[in-house]
């Protein structure tokens, strides 16, 4: 007796390109029945007896989209079984020769589709990946392997074996979650549409970072009201242990007990903090804070403090209050977030004055931050100055743009190998003893 096959479907999905790198989208109908319904994913279609992938994939764009396409290589494939039948699914290169998309189409005898856009966004993919969607899965997969050359092509041509990142985000997932939906609502202090490239699991994300050859990254987080830091300090203690290339970080709010955090945090092994003035919203120079600044100037810990004014002035952020801390502690160690944008030439002025003042790159120099705060380059002499005291930060995973593009925003200062070198690397290394 024959064993019984499950019959096979043959299918592919095209990667249309638009001209600035972006591909189409396309959102699926909301249908109980259908596992990926509502979800957005990428054109495809069923082959028909007798026709091979890129004619089916050529008649996808006259079909589904209203047209005509070039299609280009073949990007990956992979097989599934459906229960019913096994899958079997490419996905295509393409672009469009003529007509623009639009949908839904005519012909009612095929899946038409409710909404479709171009995006640079591949994080848009990712529920469809997650339920299933194979076209989804290998343009994902491609994508990271691609974005992997590219950091260990930078990597190469700047001489670094390995990236040190000082401004990093892991938090509880709960608060993290919470995080995301503010930038996804562009919230008040966003002020713009900010959708987060790596959303992803807690392993995933840190998968990614390691494959990018980051030797060693920080757990930033910090709280927006009292009574939050301590329990955060606990949880990145414990992050930290479990984590072994995680510098481990802790954070505080001005309130009674905060002294008494980072002393227990202190205890705990944290060997970085961080500061947000722009989230919550205290004044640097708040007398309640007076023994913590004292603690960490003493101890000689790195505080990453985001005190320039940017996306969105708050009202304790700018080089004012952090002027007036320094003056009080000069011997802090305090790392200027984002380079303080967009104060960039009054933070350089502080960090030249206080030889303990260092800064990060986070966003500094990236298309995005550039259309609004743009790094006046008659100033890049005196970053360059100031290289030994410049270190790598991206706000890896919570940024709008690819962590290559990010790193390939500051080689393109031109600044060289060296100062590259220093500043993703060495300078860290140095201040860390890693």
């Amino acid at each position: 007796m024959m064993a019984w096959m499950e019959p096979a479907r043959h299918s592919v999905a095209v990667v249309v390109r638009g001209p600035d790198g972006t591909f189409l989208a396309v959102r699926r109908p909301s249908d109980p029945r259908d596992p990926l319904g509502g979800l957005w994913g990428l054109p495809a279609i069923t082959l028909r007896e007798g026709e091979d992938e890129p004619a089916a994939a050529a008649r996808a764009g006259r079909a589904k989209l209203g047209v005509d396409l070039e299609v280009g290589p073949k990007i990956g494939e992979k097989t599934a079984d459906r229960g019913e039948y096994v899958l079997r699914l490419s996905d295509y290169e393409a672009t469009v020769v003529s007509g623009t998309p639009s949908v839904p189409q005519a012909d009612t005898s095929l899946t038409q589709y409710v909404s479709c856009m171009f995006t640079s966004d591949p994080a848009v993919l990712e529920e469809a990946a997650g339920r299933g969607s194979l076209c989804a899965q290998i343009f994902l997969e491609a994508a990271a392997a691609a974005e992997q050359d590219r950091v260990a092509d930078f990597r190469r041509r700047a001489g670094l074996p390995h990236l040190i990142d000082a401004h990093t985000h892991f938090m509880p997932q709960r608060l993290l979650a919470a995080v995301w939906a503010y930038f996804d609502a562009a919230g008040p202090l966003i002020g713009r549409p900010w959708p987060i490239r790596y959303r992803a699991g807690e392993d995933s994300r840190l998968e990614v970072l390691r494959g990018f050859g980051v030797r060693a990254f920080t757990s930033m987080l910090y709280p927006h009201k009292p009574g939050m830091a301590r329990s955060l300090n606990d949880w990145s203690a414990g992050f930290a242990a479990r984590t072994p290339d995680c510098l481990h970080t802790a954070t505080f709010f001005a309130e009674p007990g905060a002294a008494a955090d980072v002393r227990r945090a202190l205890e705990q092994g944290a060997v970085v903090f961080k500061c947000h003035l722009q989230v919550g919203g205290f004044d640097p120079n708040d007398p309640l804070l007076d023994d913590v600044w004292g603690l960490l100037a003493e101890a000689g810990t790195p505080v990453v403090t985001h005190c320039g004014s940017g996306p969105v002035p708050g009202a304790h952020t700018g080089p004012g209050p952090a002027g007036v801390l320094l003056a009080r502690h000069p011997r802090l160690r305090l790392v200027v977030a984002h380079l303080g944008m967009p104060e960039y030439s009054e933070f350089l002025g502080l960090a030249e004055r206080y030889d303990r003042v260092m800064l990060d790159t986070t966003m500094a120099f990236t298309g995005f931050a550039e259309s609004t705060d743009p790094f006046p380059r008659a100033e890049l002499p005196r970053l360059e100055a100031l290289g030994d005291r410049v270190l790598l930060g991206t706000d890896y995973p919570n940024i709008p743009y690819s962590y290559a593009d990010a790193l390939e925003a500051l080689e393109e200062t031109g600044l060289g190998a060296g100062w590259l070198r220093a500043v993703c690397h060495d300078n860290a290394a140095t201040l860390f003893g890693i």
